[in-house]
Parts: C-alpha cells; structure tokens; sequence
C-alpha cells in the first residue's frame, strides 16, 4: 500500500516536469511548487489505509511468583471471575507447614511475653515487699535506741505469767492422764462389764426359747415365735455382746495403765509449756537490760541489709523490663514470620487480577511450573480495539487521536464497523524491514459481529 502511494507520488512529480518542460523558463518554479504542494495535499482530508489485529480493550498474562507443581485448576477457559478469584492453586504441604511452624513459633512468643510480664509483676511487688522490710528495720532501730517502755514491760510480765500458769496447767493434765485406772475407775469398769455379761446372758435365754417354741401340727412343725421376734431378739443379742466386748477393754486399759505413747503425749505438753514460759521470761530479761552498742549495731545492720534489698528489687525490675522487651521484640519477628509464610501461601494461589474472562489457560494439573511463565491468559471482552502493524513513519505524521475510522475485517467480508483512534504510539518499531508506528483504535459497539481475538482487520483512517 505505502509502495503504491510512493509509485503515485513519482509519477505525478514526472508529469509535471514534462508539463513544464513545454514551458521556456517555467520549468524549474513550477517542479519546485507542485513538489511542495504534495504534502500539504495529503494532510488535508487525506485517507490513511493500514491493516492490524483486533484486540480486546485489555489483557494480561498471569504467573505464579514462584514455581510449584499444579494441585488444581479452578477454572475453565471462557469462564467469567471477579478480580481475586482464585483460579490455580498449586501444591501447598510445604508452605502450609512452614506456616504452622511459624504460627508455633509466634505462640511461642506470646507465652514468652506474658512469662515476662508476670516475673515484671513479681519485681515490682517485690520492692513494695522490701521498702516495707525498710520501714520495719528503720522502726525497729528507733526502739532500740530508745528502750523498752514501761508498757512493754508489762506486756512482758503479764506473757510470764501466763506462761508459768500454762506449765501448772499442763503438769495437772500430764498427772491426769498418768494417774489413769485407780480402784475407783476400776471398780467402776467391773461393774460394767458384770452388768453388761448379764444382759447378754438374759437375750441368750430368751433367744433360745425363740428357737425352742414348736409345735407339731398336721400339717408338720410350727414355730411361732420365728420371724419378726427372732430377728429383733437376736439383734439385741448381738449388740449386748458387742457392749460387753466394749466394756471388757476399757477395763483392760485402766488394769494395764497408761501406754508409752500416752505417757510421752502427757510429758510433751509440760516440755512445751516450759520452752514457752522460758521464751517469755528470756524476754522480760531481755527488755530489762540497758540498750548496748551491740543490740544498736544490729539493728542498724538490719537496716542497711533491707535497703540493700530494695536496691536488689530495683535492679529485678530492670532485669524485668528487658526481658518483657526482648520477649516483645520475639513477638514482633516471630509475626513477620508468620506474614512471611502467609504471604508465601497466598502466592501459591494464583488470582484473577480484574474482572474479566479466563481466554486461555497454559498448563494441566499435575505439571511444574515455573517462577515469571504465563498460565493464564485474561482478557476484558466487553470492548474490541484495533492495533495496527503495518502504518508507516510516512503515513503516521497524517494520523491523530480522534480521528474517524472505519474496519472492515478479512474472516466477515462485507461488514464494516466505525471507530475513533485513541493513541498514536511515540516509539517506532520494525516489521518486516519498515519502521511503523503501532495506532490504537476503538471499535464502536458490534454486538452482531463475531469478533474474536487476533483477527485480521483493514482501518481506513480519516487524516
């Protein structure tokens, strides 16, 4: 086409140097004018004719970031998605598990966290705990300084007296229970023991003549006390010899006297009474001796060594802080692990990037695929489009954006369809040995039309 247009030009650029040449003294003007006016017949209302494919209004092949075997195809070519269904997943056991340990690892981290606030906690109740441990070793020297009152020391000697009175009070219950089974007691068990054998001995009697009382009749042997007076009868003779039983050991145990185990509980509490009495009166003795050196000295060391534990907690609770820090600076690596891992996952599932139509799908499931390698094809089919492949750097300078087109297509003789140019690309490229500029046009609306991707179409461009 564009050979054609130059053979034109050439050919009337000879006629009219023939015509001049007819001319004397025209000839050279008259070259040069027709020579300059061509082009600007051609940029006023001039027909520019290139041929190109038609094309949807977008399209973009898809890849997965990263390589993997093809676990399922989740769609069909011709399928319509919205932009972020999902359309191939491949294998995931391995990034699945990746993202389970990383969640592990988090959790982790979070009990690691949560550890080192409690122990934080504990630091700073502990220098609560200390600073009063402070103020009791700071209250403690100022008595010790400033003596015993008067009121102490008689709380002192009231503690004394009790005690001692605690001592007579534990020896009369130690004599007590040693002096166990005297002739009084003794003769007291005897008779329990008489009065219980003669109770049992009364219930057998009567028992017997329960078992005894029968008469023969016709109809064979009658016991009439058996039944109701049998079983209340032998009931109470097997509890009456239960109480003799009873009454029989504890008049063992007053004729045996007091065991061993009984003799040391009873001696056990006057030893304790003692200790007490002698603490009390260590005590009194104490407060009635003159303040020493000695006892000022120890008190203030008492001090020194409680705020020596305050220091102590302070520094616990420094401890504490970094920890918790460290804990939470985990926390935070161990989540972008997690995100990491997630963010892997979700590369193994490669998504429709717009609303669009599935045109082409790439690969079978089953197969490797690799990191960056189209699978997918999507396209926007509610538009068409035209880009040229054949306009030349000659006739591109003639085309605009906006200007009128009109396509007639090589697979539907006979239709044409309007449309309008768009874009006119900057950057040459080359076909077949021409420069040629790449022309975007829009298709008016041709529902009746079978357009289909890649078809050869031929646009009349109204320059």
């Amino acid at each position: 086409m564009n050979k054609k247009r130059l053979l034109l030009g050439f050919l009337l650029l000879v006629a009219v140097l023939l015509i001049a040449a007819g001319q004397p003294g025209g000839a050279p003007e008259t070259a040069v004018a027709v020579a300059a006016a061509a082009p600007a017949a051609q940029s006023t209302g001039a027909l520019v004719n290139a041929e190109g494919q038609v094309v949807p209004l977008f399209n973009v092949d898809l890849a997965f970031q990263m390589g993997g075997r093809v676990a399922e195809i989740l769609v069909r070519e011709g399928a319509t998605v919205k932009a972020g269904d999902a359309l191939i997943r491949l294998d995931t056991i391995e990034a699945d598990l990746a993202l389970q340990q990383a969640q592990a690892r988090l959790t982790s981290a979070q009990a690691t966290v949560t550890l080192a606030e409690n122990q934080k906690a504990l630091a700073e109740a502990a220098i609560q705990t200390a600073e009063s441990q402070v103020a009791a070793a700071e209250a403690n020297l100022a008595l010790v300084k400033a003596g015993p009152r008067p009121e102490e020391i008689a709380a002192a000697e009231s503690n004394l007296a009790a005690a001692e009175a605690a001592v007579n009070q534990a020896a009369g219950q130690r004599d007590t229970a040693l002096n166990v089974g005297t002739n009084a007691q003794i003769s007291q068990a005897q008779a329990q023991v008489a009065a219980a054998a003669a109770q049992v001995r009364t219930l057998e009697e009567s028992y017997d003549t329960i078992l005894t009382t029968c008469f023969d009749t016709p109809n064979g042997e009658v016991c009439p006390l058996y039944g109701t007076v049998e079983e209340t009868t032998r009931a109470q003779l097997e509890a009456a010899r239960q109480n003799q039983a009873a009454a029989q050991a504890g008049l063992d145990a007053l004729q045996a006297g007091p065991t061993a185990v009984q003799q040391q509980a009873a001696q056990g509490g006057v030893g304790v009474a003692i200790a007490a009495r002698d603490l009390a009166q260590a005590q009194l003795d104490l407060l009635n001796e003159p303040v020493s050196p000695e006892r000022i000295a120890i008190a203030e060391v008492g001090v020194l060594q409680a705020q020596v534990g305050v220091e102590s907690a302070r520094t616990g609770v420094t401890q504490a802080d970094a920890a918790v820090a460290q804990a939470q600076a985990t926390v935070v690596q161990a989540e972008a692990g997690v995100a990491v891992a997630q963010a892997m996952l979700d590369r193994m599932t490669l998504k429709a990037a717009f609303d669009g139509t599935v045109s082409r799908i790439n690969t079978n499931v089953g197969e490797l695929v690799g990191s960056g390698l189209p699978v997918v094809t999507m396209a926007d089919f509610s538009g068409w489009q035209i880009k040229t492949t054949d306009l030349t750097e000659l006739d591109v300078a003639f085309v605009n954006a906006g200007d009128k087109v009109t396509a007639t297509f090589d697979a539907i003789p006979g239709k044409s369809v309007s449309g309008v140019v768009t874009n006119v690309a900057l950057v040459a490229s080359l076909a077949r040995g021409d420069v040629v500029y790449e022309v975007t046009v829009a298709l008016d609306a041709a529902p009746d039309l079978p357009l289909r991707w890649g078809m050869t179409a031929v646009v009349d461009i109204e320059s």
